[in-house]
């Protein structure tokens, strides 16, 4: 491939369609006019968003635009939204390009990304050299460059940065965004160099708030302050900080982490499920891929979590499946990486089928490929493990054994030393191969099962003892069967003190109280779990069994719960109807509109393609060398891709006279259509445009038969892994249940 790739290239070249790098000395396409740091990042225009915050950041400038959108880039900033938060002063940027204090917030809003911004801070202080600037302007510039200066260590320079920030708060008292900066620094450079006290930094953000109540970053960083050290110093703050900045979905994420640290499961369920919420709105209002937000598969993954804790089992499936079904990415979502969306999704969905004992659901979601496991060592592990457990449950011993053997046929070859030949068995970097994670526990608690069938309690129960993160109140209802009432009492115990305020465990205890006959305290336990129990699902079979004790009970001596009292703690006050933000899940957007004519004259309407998938590929006409090499690529695997049932389309900027010569170029074969957009009328549409420079960009878009758009990679480079995009068209095949029809060459 790469000869033929180097031929084809050097033949383009040659017939003048690349035009050579020693004539023309002009940016590759799809780079930035103004350097490296502007490449990343957004390109589209910015806009004043609702619901970002509210802060006041005055900076030298005629334009009231320029400081609405600065002042929406700070809020941003302290919210932690770092990609919109440069979008607004970038913005800013357009519309005064010699001002500095845009390119400072460029820099501040690249804060996990010391490269680019460095790269925006020079522009920052070149541009300040030469504009008429505030004594308060020109310390944040002083500031932030002592925190990126090129020489000393890493604490001198957190030490500069803090000392800059102290600085503006002596001289310019009413600056609350440097108040609330220097609390940020505070405690970020807390977990190096030590806090000091941190009553005194809680007391620096409670003065921000006296002056702005809802100011954005205040409330943050006192979470961020109080968090797993004492949450209830952050409890005001937790319920103000989503009204505070409504539009951003971190503002929402992050009073859960209070609430689960205080364990109100039900109050982190509901802010997770308000930051999910916002980020699916923002994913429709401006068409980003889950992929692209930090933090997104995080906050979902734990929302899942937090609503099985609740009980809230047909939510948790509901957002754990949207995980796994949602649009990848070689680069930011791959099957190796530790947070991988589909990897935590499969892990949550297990996870809340196990805990409800759902096991006719967990082997239908198995056997349907929903789970869509990955081959991933620690992923067949949790499959294995997971499968064990419903078939124990179900009594299926032989499908039970086969997931026995398939955790044994995972424990490596132990080495032979008498074996000349055992060096066979390292991989590629000469390592002995190791057990997967949590190999061992998960054989032992199948094993115990299969011991337990096979009617020998004592040894299974010593299995079981190996199983370290086995549930307990798993173990303790095994117990109860088992006859063994007080160590089930006491397994029961253990578990709702270890999971406390959790569903699941209660409810055991409950079960296992009463059948123990220790009614007194198993009622006393059931009101314990209604309280908890509030959101959830009146159909999860512990707590049907549940109501059928309750029914027993009543008719025994008569005994009520009495009236379940209302909420009124501050949390529940400041509660508003979910539904009113946003969808609880992910859902492709519908893919905009395309009409273009190919080199043969003929016109292609995305909407005639329905039914069919179609690989959109937006390149920069003849003279890109980069876009050449991805045509060729696409051009040489096209029968994989129309095997999917997929029509490939490559649409140029080049007019057509020019796409026709690349076309018929009599040496290589492109084997997809080429569509002329001259006027770039499809590359803005589909946003594959520099809107702050007005030029086009790469872009690679994935449409499913339904015309919704599952995939887009848009870039100052092009996309080049033809295997992910044959990957990912399967995929989605599965997941609308389709068997496609291959495309031949003559209906694209």
């Amino acid at each position: 491939m790469l000869a033929r790739l180097t031929l084809s290239l050097a033949f383009l070249l040659g017939v003048g369609l690349i035009v050579r790098a020693d004539e023309d000395e002009s940016i590759p396409e799809g780079h930035s006019n103004h350097g490296e740091a502007f490449n990343e990042g957004p390109r589209q225009a910015g806009y004043l968003m609702q619901g970002q915050g509210s802060v006041d950041f005055p900076i030298t400038t005629s334009s009231p635009e320029v400081q609405a959108l600065v002042n929406q880039g700070v809020a941003q900033l302290h919210v932690f939204f770092y990609f919109e938060a440069e979008r607004s002063f970038r913005q800013a940027s357009t519309i005064e390009p010699d001002n500095p204090m845009p390119y400072w917030g460029m820099a501040m809003s690249n804060a996990n990304n010391a490269d680019r911004a460095k790269g925006f801070l020079k522009v920052a202080r070149e541009k300040a050299e030469n504009a008429e600037i505030s004594r308060r302007e020109q310390l944040y510039l002083d500031a932030l460059g002592a925190f990126y200066k090129e020489d000393g260590d890493d604490k001198s320079r957190r030490q500069g940065w803090l000392k800059g920030l102290e600085t503006i708060v002596q001289e310019f008292r009413d600056d609350l965004d440097a108040r609330a900066w220097l609390a940020m620094v505070a405690w970020q450079n807390g977990r190096q160099d030590g806090i000091g006290s941190r009553e005194a930094v809680s007391l620096l953000i409670d003065s921000i708030i006296a002056k702005n109540p809802l100011h954005p970053g205040a409330h943050h960083y006192k979470i961020h302050l109080w968090d797993k050290q004492d949450d209830t110093q952050a409890l005001e703050s937790a319920a103000k900080f989503a009204e505070a900045s409504p539009g951003i979905a971190h503002a929402w994420h992050m009073p859960g982490h209070t609430y689960t640290n205080l364990k109100r499961y039900a109050d982190a369920s509901y802010q997770q499920e308000g930051s999910a919420r916002v980020d699916h709105a923002y994913m429709i209002r401006d068409r980003v891929m889950p992929f692209m937000i930090h933090n997104y598969s995080h906050n979902n993954q734990w929302l899942s979590e937090s609503l099985t804790k609740t009980g809230c089992l047909t939510d948790a499936v509901l957002v754990a499946r949207d995980l796994v079904e949602q649009p990848r990415d070689p680069r930011k979502n791959n099957a190796k990486s530790g947070g991988h969306p589909q990897r935590e999704g499969r892990r949550r969905w297990t996870e809340a089928l196990i805990a409800f004992e759902r096991w006719d659901d967990l082997l239908d979601a198995n056997a349907s490929g929903a789970l869509d496991w990955s081959d991933e060592p620690v992923e067949r592990v949790k499959r294995a493990h997971s499968l064990g457990l419903a078939h124990a449950h179900l009594g299926n011993r032989d499908a039970l054994d086969e997931q026995i053997d398939a955790l044994k046929a995972m424990i490596p070859p132990q080495p032979d030393e008498s074996d000349d030949d055992s060096e066979g068995d390292d991989d590629s970097e000469g390592r002995r191969p190791r057990k997967p994670p949590g190999l061992d526990p998960a054989l032992a608690e199948l094993e115990g099962h299969r011991l337990l069938l096979d009617g020998a309690p004592d040894a299974a129960f010593e299995r079981f003892g190996r199983a370290n993160g086995m549930r307990r109140e798993s173990l303790a209802r095994l117990l109860m069967a088992a006859g063994r009432a007080d160590e089930a009492v006491a397994k029961a115990r253990q578990a709702v003190d270890r999971s406390r305020n959790e569903v699941a465990p209660l409810a055991a205890q409950v079960e296992i109280l009463a059948a123990a006959g220790r009614v007194d305290e198993a009622r006393a336990a059931y009101l314990s779990l209604r309280e908890i129990a509030r959101e959830a699902d009146p159909d999860l079979p512990a707590l049907q069994r549940i109501d059928a004790l309750l029914a027993t009970w009543a008719d025994q001596d008569g005994w009520q719960p009495p009236a379940l009292e209302p909420r009124t703690d501050l949390a529940a006050a400041s509660r508003i109807d979910l539904d009113t933000v946003g969808p609880l899940t992910w859902s492709p957007f519908p893919a905009e509109p395309l009409e273009g004519v190919d080199t043969e004259g003929t016109t292609h309407r995305l909407e005639d393609y329905r039914g069919r998938n179609v690989l959109l590929l937006f390149y920069l006409g003849g003279d890109c060398a980069h876009c050449m090499e991805q045509l060729i690529a696409f051009s040489k695997e096209i029968d994989r891709i129309r095997d999917t049932g997929t029509v490939v389309l490559a649409v140029s900027t080049d007019d057509l006279e020019r796409t026709t010569a690349l076309k018929d170029n009599g040496e290589i074969d492109f084997t997809m259509p080429l569509l002329s957009d001259p006027d770039l009328v499809a590359f803005r549409r589909y946003g594959a445009f520099d809107d702050f420079e007005d030029m086009p960009l790469h872009g690679t878009f994935l449409i499913d038969s339904q015309g919704n758009l599952r995939y887009q990679d848009i870039s100052w480079q092009p996309f080049l892994d033809v295997d992910f995009v044959v990957s990912e068209l399967s995929r989605i095949n599965r997941l609308l249940g389709r068997i496609p029809a291959p495309v031949a060459a003559s209906t694209e």
